[in-house]
């Protein structure tokens, strides 16, 4: 028969991690992303932008083509002419690269705020010297994470291989026709194509990049995991030890159990079931709107105050439906509810005669 030692399981990490750890993991900018998500956005804004702006591009590039092998051809060497000649470079390259590196930081940066959300910490880039350790550096480098990052390194490449080839292939008759075209219609032809391959490549990308993201998270959640001991261990540290709580809270009962009972002498009457519920109610006239419940108790309690109730001359009436009513619907220190006032004021009233006649 196969004897299973449970304890050797005692350290396994099969436990979700709680919010602290995830918490903590955070503030110390252990947060789950992925790096080709926002390759795949500045990849497919910077195409977009190129979209829907090739027309001033083309034409602000033919411009200076045409400015280049006109005008410019005709100046002759001198500082004034070559200065203004590399601001006109400077110029024409701005308007080109502007707009791009624009989309590159609005969108970088939006795709890594998706990611992180709000947080600031230096946690990550503070060096540690344990990653000077040749013998950690080669356990990361032949890690499992590293063969992953690998294989999707070559599943990308793969693909958008694939899909240049394939885009280039069904064009090789527009290729075959540019000899007979003008610079226009070349730009125009070379344009759509190598627009169509882009975004072809980013859409792959950009679905590659979504399931990235998730297996990082689901990644991230289980380096994360805990065993049953330190989530044990968390629970105590956050919530207090169980059995001082216990005891806290037994100290606490027993503090209001007296108090309770050093309340009954104060009492007008205690209504009883007789023998298994005792509620004592004071009255104190003007000074209060209506009765209160100074302490209840069914069994064991009920008999404590129907005895200091004796024990101080407190009367003592039974009323069965009366006292099962109060004790399910009025607490200690609460008045009487509005509904039982009457049954109640009855009973204050015969108290009061009997005491008179006393």
């Amino acid at each position: 028969m196969i004897q299973w030692n449970l304890q050797q399981f005692a350290g396994e990490k099969t436990e979700k991690p709680t919010p602290r750890k995830m918490q903590e993991a955070r503030t110390k900018g252990q947060i789950p992303r992925s790096v080709e998500l926002p390759s795949a956005l500045i990849l497919l804004g910077t195409i977009l932008l190129i979209k829907l702006m090739g027309g001033f591009y083309i034409e602000n590039l033919l411009g200076y083509l045409k400015h280049s092998f006109t005008t410019n051809l005709s100046f002759f060497l001198t500082e004034a002419n070559t200065t203004r000649l590399f601001w006109d470079v400077l110029l024409v390259t701005a308007l080109f690269v502007l707009p791009v590196l624009g989309v590159v930081l609005v969108v970088g940066f939006f795709a890594v705020y998706l990611q992180v959300g709000g947080i600031f910490t230096v946690e990550p880039i503070t060096p540690k010297w344990e990653k000077l350790n040749p013998i950690e550096g080669l356990k990361r480098i032949f890690s499992q994470r590293t063969l992953i990052e690998l294989l999707k390194s070559l599943l990308k490449v793969g693909l958008v291989g694939y899909i240049a080839y394939d885009s280039i292939m069904g064009e090789l008759v527009r290729f075959s026709n540019l000899t007979r075209m003008e610079a226009a219609g070349i730009l125009q032809v070379v344009g759509e194509i190598t627009f169509a391959i882009f975004w072809k490549c980013a859409l792959l990308l950009l679905a590659l990049a979504i399931f990235d993201y998730f297996y990082q998270k689901y990644d991230h959640e289980r380096s994360l995991r805990m065993s049953k001991e330190e989530v044990k261990e968390e629970f105590k540290k956050t919530e207090g030890n169980p059995t001082i709580k216990g005891k806290i809270k037994e100290r606490q009962r027993a503090m209001a159990m007296r108090r309770m009972m050093q309340d009954v002498p104060k009492a007008d009457v205690v209504i009883t079931n007789p023998t298994h519920y005792a509620i004592a109610i004071q009255y104190a006239g003007d000074k209060m709107d209506a009765p209160i419940v100074v302490a209840k108790g069914v069994d064991e309690i009920a008999q404590r105050i129907r005895r200091i109730a004796r024990e101080n001359n407190v009367v003592l009436v039974e009323n069965k439906p009366l006292a099962q009513t109060l004790y399910k619907t009025a607490e200690i220190g609460d008045t009487i509810p509005q509904e039982l006032f009457q049954a109640v004021a009855e009973v204050l009233a015969y108290v009061y005669r009997l005491k008179r006649k006393v």
